[in-house]
């Protein structure tokens, strides 16, 4: 399953940005089964060149709800779900940050569309959205607004599994991810092991007893393994 989404911003200094808008289309691969969308007051001013950008205006937020009001929504839309977005590095932080804020762990994997798209489609002149959708012929009706983007880019995501017949592409990404999340749970693991006396047994999947060892420090004896 799979959240495609688009958000926009405040703009200024890297980490200092608000998201004024989040857009979200849970996709299952082949149809929108559900989706999300809101301004959302930043509670800081929006450079003016991202008012040119966008047509989003400081007066439009007053009242929009504030990223604490819709953040058990997006939890719940994105649960489960590989995030993708073009640039999905940039969304995704942004999210992290938002939620940080808030004193949550936000963690998803997440799909970039862009580094997708220059597998699959490597004879493009160009990857920006704008231009990319213009040359594989998906309309963005609302440009550079989150419902406008996220829109597209579920269209030109489903042109891109369906371009990938063999799956290899997406798989790559897949594996990639559950990679990172095996060694994200080692490293907790390993984090977790006390500095103190103590005795290490170490099992494979079959539970055959690999490696015991009787040690001062467990932490620092693991670490050397």
């Amino acid at each position: 399953m799979y959240a495609i989404l688009d958000i926009e911003t405040t703009g200024g200094n890297f980490g200092d940005e608000g998201i004024t808008e989040i857009a979200i289309y849970k996709f299952n691969g082949h149809e929108i089964v559900d989706q999300f969308a809101s301004l959302v007051n930043p509670e800081k001013p929006i450079q003016p060149f991202v008012v040119q950008l966008t047509g989003i205006n400081n007066k439009m937020l007053i009242k929009a709800p504030k990223f604490f009001e819709v953040a058990k929504r997006i939890i719940e839309i994105t649960e489960g779900c590989v995030i993708v977005a073009h640039n999905a590095e940039f969304d995704y932080r942004m999210l992290v940050q938002e939620f940080s804020s808030l004193g949550y762990d936000y963690q998803r994997e997440s799909i970039c569309t862009v580094q997708v798209a220059q597998e699959l489609l490597p004879d493009e002149e160009s990857y920006n959205l704008g231009k990319l959708c213009k040359s594989l012929g998906i309309p963005i009706p609302s440009r550079h607004r989150a419902t406008g983007d996220a829109a597209a880019t579920v269209k030109l995501f489903k042109i891109l599994l369906e371009k990938d017949t063999g799956k290899k592409i997406i798989n790559s990404f897949q594996k990639q991810l559950a990679q990172k999340s095996v060694k994200k749970g080692l490293q907790e693991f390993l984090d977790s092991v006390p500095a103190t006396t103590g005795v290490l047994y170490l099992f494979n999947e079959k539970n055959q007893s690999l490696y015991i060892s009787k040690s001062r420090n467990m932490k620092k004896n693991l670490d050397k393994l």
